[in-house]
């Protein structure tokens, strides 16, 4: 087994694990938290669809000739009298385990328990009267769409519409036609030596190309979609929207905001700005940015190309390192249970982390997509210990 199918053989088994339980007497044993409770005043309302782009194919190797296909999960703030089925936190599980009991080789009496963790989405529930501003999100590397769950329904009970696509063939898995499993052929490199390599940059940079035109594509699908449902035209604000997202998911936040107009806030969550082209890390982006990660992404120089980039941009870049953090605290991964901690989550309390984190996003897009509250960077170092604050 090579290290990416390793390390998604990792990902997804603790996903099952955490999520699920492995067999009844883990499942008894160790007990698993639920999605925590959102503080917004709005219920939640989730959907999910497709979307098939027509002017590109589904991937950039020479043998996926097929039209560009997006799984897609929305969430949104939901008419309290329309809650009637509550959403799994994974869709579509018995289908996905049976796929990854097949693929990784793993015994399927592990993979095939039911969720038993909640959230707090209803399915299909009717949008609420408002104005909502649209966020979307792009998960990380080998990653999935529901990665920060955590977070988008916290922003959506506070009054936004959060949009997430799995990035096809980049994504861990996606499934399309209700029954089809579609599995990552993402590759990144795993050393310096390999992210060296003229044939590695040109993948990761055609990777990063094909996430970013995703973006635009679900920006322009969801108005044409939205333009077609009396409830979703009036109550949502496509003048106003943000973006966020996870690693890789990071620097696709970056590059879709450059390159999209409509696009007016960016968030990252320890991302990944290595794959970056070098006019984007000089050009001024003129966005206003915040970053929330670690304290060091070790031997690598990916911080010291964020530096660069956040003072090129003529808007406030601001970096929140949280002392004590990992990579993958920075998404749902830590919540579910304490055992994280040896499959490489940090020393951050799961409370603490995902205050942090639902602050510093709430706080961001409420000033710069909703013109409300104030928004001083600073404040989050006095009010969490764990916070040290860098202005670029």
């Amino acid at each position: 087994m090579n290290k990416n199918r390793k390390s998604l053989f990792i990902y997804l088994f603790m996903l099952n694990f955490l999520i699920n339980g492995c067999a009844s007497i883990i499942y008894k044993s160790i007990p698993l938290k639920d999605v925590a409770k959102t503080n917004g005043k709005y219920f939640v309302g989730t959907q999910n669809f497709q979307l098939v782009d027509s002017t590109r194919s589904m991937w950039f190797t020479d043998d996926i000739k097929s039209f560009r296909t997006l799984s897609v999960k929305m969430w949104y703030p939901a008419d309290e009298n329309s809650l009637s089925d509550r959403a799994p936190y994974v869709d579509q599980y018995e289908l996905i385990a049976k796929a990854l009991s097949t693929s990784l080789g793993v015994p399927e009496a592990l993979m095939s328990r039911a969720g038993a963790v909640k959230c707090n989405s209803w399915l299909n529930a009717d949008i609420s009267i408002g104005n909502f501003p649209i966020v979307i999100y792009s998960h990380g590397h080998q990653s999935l769409k529901i990665a920060n769950t955590f977070q988008a329904e916290e922003i959506a009970s506070n009054g936004y519409i959060v949009i997430a696509p799995d990035h096809t063939y980049d994504a861990a898995l996606t499934i399309i036609n209700k029954d089809k499993i579609i599995y990552t052929r993402s590759k990144l490199p795993n050393s310096d030596e390999e992210a060296e390599d003229s044939e590695m940059i040109e993948r990761v940079k055609e990777q990063l190309n094909i996430r970013v035109e995703d973006v635009s594509f679900v920006i322009d699908k969801m108005i044409e979609k939205f333009s077609k449902d009396q409830q979703f035209n009036q109550s949502a604000d496509f003048e106003n929207i943000g973006i966020f997202g996870h690693s890789f998911g990071g620097s696709t936040a970056i590059m879709a905001a450059n390159n999209d107009n409509r696009i007016d806030a960016i968030l990252g969550l320890d991302a990944y700005f290595l794959p970056l082209p070098n006019y984007i890390i000089e050009k001024d982006i003129n966005k206003p940015f915040i970053h929330l990660g670690q304290t060091s992404w070790g031997d690598s120089n990916n911080y010291e190309l964020m530096k660069i980039w956040g003072s090129n941009n003529n808007q406030n870049s601001f970096h929140l390192s949280v002392e004590g953090s990992k990579h993958n605290d920075f998404t749902d991964f830590s919540q579910f249970t304490k055992l994280t901690r040896k499959f490489g989550s940090g020393k951050v309390p799961r409370k603490i982390m995902r205050n942090i984190m639902n602050d510093v996003i709430l706080q961001f897009f409420n000033y710069h997509l909703k013109s409300i509250d104030t928004f001083d960077a600073n404040q989050f170092e006095n009010k969490y210990e764990r916070v040290k604050t860098y202005v670029h």
